[in-house]
C-alpha cells in the first residue's frame, strides 16, 4: 500500500477546497464586489483549472514539469501547483520560477507564486503554516482579464507596491519576453 497516495490526495483536496472557499468567493477586502480572483468561477466552470501536487524531489524540476505540460493542453488556463511551505524558503526557487517566465511567456504560459490563504499545509513540517503555490496561468486570459479590471474598482485598495509587483510587473515580462496579446490563437 502507498502510504503517501493517501496524503497526496488530501493535499489536492486542500487546495480545490481553498479554490472553492477562497478563491471564488466574494472578498469583504474588495467589499463584497469580487473575489480575490474575479475569473475563477468561469474557469472552474469551463473546467479549465487543475491542481497538482508535488509529492517527492526537486521542487524546481516539478515545478517546470508542470509548466512544460501545459504548453500542451491549451485547454487548462490554470494549473496550482502545490507545494510544502518549506518550497518558498528552499534555495534559488523563487528567482527560477521568475527564470522560467523567460521560457515559458512566448508559449503564452506565465508563473506566479505565493501561498494558500486559509490553507495549513499538510506536508510533514510544515508546523501549521500555509501550501506554497506557484500557479501557472495562460498568459493572454490573464492580461486581457488584468486589463479589464483596471476600468473597475477591483485594484483600488491594492497597496501600490503590490499593484507594481503582480500587475505592472506581469505586464512588463509579457512585453520583453513575447507578448502574447498579439497572438492570432487568443
Amino acid at each position: 500500500m502507498d502510504r503517501k497516495q493517501p496524503q497526496h490526495d488530501a493535499i489536492v483536496a486542500d487546495l480545490w477546497t481553498w479554490i472553492s472557499e477562497f478563491v471564488v468567493v466574494k472578498s469583504d477586502f474588495y467589499k463584497g464586489k469580487f473575489a480575490p480572483c474575479p475569473y475563477a468561477q468561469s474557469a472552474l466552470s469551463a473546467k479549465s483549472v487543475d491542481v497538482v501536487a508535488w509529492e517527492s524531489g526537486d521542487f524546481k524540476s516539478f515545478i517546470r514539469a508542470q509548466a512544460e505540460q501545459m504548453r500542451g493542453m491549451p485547454d487548462l488556463t490554470t494549473r496550482v501547483v502545490g507545494l510544502p511551505p518549506r518550497a518558498q524558503s528552499a534555495w534559488g526557487v523563487s528567482t527560477y520560477v521568475e527564470s522560467l517566465n523567460a521560457e515559458f511567456i512566448p508559449d503564452n504560459v506565465f508563473l506566479n507564486q505565493g501561498i494558500a490563504k486559509s490553507t495549513v499545509s499538510r506536508y510533514p513540517g510544515s508546523s501549521g503554516r500555509p501550501y506554497f503555490i506557484v500557479i501557472a496561468n495562460s498568459l493572454g486570459a490573464v492580461l486581457k482579464g488584468a486589463d479589464a479590471l483596471k476600468r473597475t474598482d477591483f485594484y483600488e485598495n491594492w497597496p501600490a507596491g503590490h499593484f507594481e509587483l503582480v500587475v505592472e510587473r506581469r505586464e512588463r515580462m509579457a512585453a520583453r519576453y513575447g507578448d502574447v496579446r498579439r497572438s492570432d490563437n487568443l
